[in-house]
């Protein structure tokens, strides 16, 4: 299981350094997320629901990313957070879609 203390970490450490090279934007080379990974991760750091748009934006990746975090057997969410964030929102009912079968992913 993945537990999240920050969201901010949990953005970049869990779904897009492991994925960023599926992460570029269409009509750039494969290595742009690569060569722009520090400005990339400091935008995230400081806009972590940014995140959202790029995997909806990248079916294959974020099908990728759902996967793993159904793999490590789902995540759980310091009480601490603001359930209303929507990072945490978008994981939990994305995985929840997964769960029931009726997801898109």
């Amino acid at each position: 299981m993945i537990e999240v203390v920050k969201i901010e970490d949990f953005v970049i450490n869990q779904i897009f350094r492991p994925y960023m090279t599926r992460l570029s934007p269409p009509g750039t080379d494969e290595n742009y997320m690569e060569t722009n990974q520090k400005s990339m991760e400091s935008l995230l750091r400081k806009h972590p629901e940014s995140i959202i748009k790029m995997l909806d934006e990248c079916p294959d990746a974020k099908k990728l990313v759902l996967n793993r975090l159904k793999k490590f057997g789902s995540v759980k969410w310091y009480r601490y957070l603001d359930m209303s964030n929507p990072v945490i929102r978008w994981v939990n009912e994305n995985l929840e879609e997964m769960e029931d079968g009726t997801g898109q992913v």
